[in-house]
């Protein structure tokens, strides 16, 4: 969707993520896959879309960690010093949350990784949004994500009617995921950007 007003373009985006609709924006490392995570028939249709198995969770996207305080406890000492040294940008915490969210969204696993996308659009969406949305990468399971906007149109445009032609960030890899339980153990799920040395050196200091 090539619209020059940035700001008809955001409130495009909202009616369509309001209205239950898929939407794909650009972030910081790929294309997402978008639709407001409180919507258990849009969740549904992401996942047709995507042809995602039922098993695999799909993170959410926030502006801050106040975004997600009704749904997990974000009072952790190392949740705290991740997010405030690597957000916005390209690391995803997963969490133990409650039951307040859909389950859709998990399989019902207790928890969902969030993130804060280092992306002036998507960033001011969630924001005015005033919820989380979904992030998973804008591509068919088990095919790499690509960030170019014309692969992305081919793919998508026949299911999703909302397509943001705006370039994603610089980042090359997927974000780096890691795991935070109840008891504050850490867990690194996949490596992207951000290394364990680096999330090691922030929590210790």
């Amino acid at each position: 969707m090539k619209i020059k007003n940035q700001n008809i373009l955001i409130d495009k985006v909202l009616l369509e993520l309001n209205k239950e609709k898929v939407c794909i924006l650009p972030t910081d490392t790929f294309y997402s896959l978008s639709v407001v995570a409180d919507s258990n028939k849009a969740i549904e249709n992401l996942f047709t879309i995507k042809n995602r198995e039922a098993n695999k969770p799909i993170p959410l996207l926030i502006s801050g960690l106040s975004d997600i305080e009704r749904f997990c406890d974000i009072s952790s000492s190392k949740l705290q010093k991740l997010s405030e040294t690597f957000w916005p940008g390209p690391l995803t915490i997963v969490l133990p949350v409650n039951d307040l969210l859909p389950k859709e969204l998990n399989n019902g696993s207790g928890f969902i990784g969030f993130r804060v996308p280092n992306h002036y659009f998507t960033k001011t969406i969630i924001e005015k949004l005033g919820k989380p949305i979904t992030g998973t990468s804008a591509n068919i399971s088990n095919i790499p994500p690509s960030k170019n906007i014309l692969e992305i149109i081919s793919t998508f445009k026949k299911t999703v009617s909302t397509i943001v032609d705006i370039d994603c960030g610089k980042e090359t890899h997927s974000s780096t995921v890691i795991k935070i339980d109840k008891n504050e153990s850490i867990d690194i799920l996949r490596q992207g950007p951000i290394t364990l040395d680096k999330i090691k050196e922030t929590i210790n200091n």
